[in-house]
């Protein structure tokens, strides 16, 4: 593990990051504007559009490939993306030359998960009709990762759009009333989620519908037929005991394949922290979305 990596454990523990998180689920910050047009580097194209009226971006660097990331970025479904996203978007349209979207999704508790299901269907609609030469790639975070997994499904069971390309996801939220019975072990060594908290908030996103909706908690879903799945979580976190069985259940499923990576000591949504173990991760990820890792 890194010295960052560890420093980041050491102060998420010290200034008690679960407590933090948990008053910003209950009073969550609007109007942050870590992704308006001009918070990007100028290393890139911005392009701002606005559907059912929530504003999204779309950037390129300067010769770009056909390959295009839909990122949806985490939060609890609550909280407004911070500049990491952005920093990240920026990484993979420069570094890499694809073209990344980031939607603003709408947020509970003011949004349910069909108002951002109803909207994510529609974002991705545009996109393809915007780009029709692109690939697509899903990538989401935390519940991000979540959702990302639950469009999937919806996306192949209305079967009048193409699916993704492939998919990654880091910190999969998969249970919204995170039931297993092994995160009370791995509250333990989890200095980031608060479990309560968390379980609030997905109750209100939940909205009308019921908590093993595969809307909300895509763990419950049909996993038939979504391609292939890149999965992330640390060792250390409340998330990893869904992520593990998932990928017990992986053999059985027809047309996915589920690629399951843990990653040893490492904290919740660490590709939140710059470090050497976040470039790897995001490298593994271009990687398979190009397959040019060997193993994929």
């Amino acid at each position: 593990m890194s010295l960052k990596t560890e420093m980041a454990r050491f102060t998420a523990g010290l200034k008690k990051a679960d407590k933090k998180m948990a008053l910003e689920l209950e009073q969550p910050p609007r109007g942050t504007g870590a992704l308006t047009q001009e918070q990007f580097t100028k290393k890139v194209r911005v392009k701002t559009w606005n559907i059912d009226g929530f504003p999204g971006v779309t950037i390129n660097g300067s010769y770009s490939k056909t390959a295009h990331i839909l990122m949806l970025p985490g939060g609890a479904y609550t909280l407004e993306p911070s500049e990491r996203y952005r920093e990240m978007a920026e990484y993979f349209a420069v570094e890499e030359q694809v073209k990344v979207t980031i939607p603003s999704c709408p947020l509970a508790p003011e949004y349910t998960a069909l108002d951002v299901h109803r909207y994510l269907v529609r974002v991705y609609s545009w996109l393809l009709a915007e780009y029709p030469e692109d690939e697509f790639f899903l990538f989401g975070d935390f519940s991000g990762g979540g959702l990302a997994l639950s469009l999937l499904q919806e996306l192949r069971d209305m079967g009048n759009l193409p699916m993704p390309v492939r998919t990654a996801v880091v910190s999969p939220w998969l249970d919204i009333a995170l039931n297993n019975p092994k995160i009370k072990i791995m509250k333990k060594t989890d200095p980031i989620l608060p479990v309560e908290a968390l379980k609030e908030a997905g109750a209100r996103y939940c909205g009308p519908l019921e908590p093993d909706h595969p809307f909300v908690s895509p763990l419950y879903g049909n996993w038939d037929q979504l391609g292939q799945i890149l999965i992330f979580s640390g060792t250390d976190e409340i998330l990893t005991p869904d992520c593990e069985l998932l990928a017990e259940k992986a053999g059985k499923f027809k047309g996915t394949k589920i690629i399951y990576k843990k990653g040893a000591k490492m904290l919740h949504n660490w590709i939140l922290i710059p470090s050497k173990e976040t470039d790897a991760t995001l490298e593994l990820i271009f990687a398979f979305f190009l397959e040019e890792a060997l193993g994929f």
